[in-house]
């Protein structure tokens, strides 16, 4: 066999035993770019400022960033 080849077999070898047992293998279904509802950001309707969902006031479906915007 040619010196070229057997440099080929080898890392051939060394590739899959890396995927084989070191490579983690993907979640299916769960992507790291799409955020869940609660930790969605979301724009005040009075002043345009953006709150998470979890620190945000709700009145009439109307999300607001703080109770003074709320108020007003």
């Amino acid at each position: 066999m040619s010196m070229l080849f057997k440099l080929l077999l080898l890392g051939g070898f060394i590739a899959a035993v890396y995927y084989a047992f070191f490579k983690k293998p993907a979640l299916s279904g769960s992507k790291k770019d799409e955020k869940s509802p609660e930790e969605a950001m979301i724009p005040c309707l009075k002043c345009g400022t953006y709150a998470d969902i979890k620190d945000t006031f709700v009145r009439d479906g109307h999300y607001y960033c703080s109770r003074e915007c709320m108020e007003a």
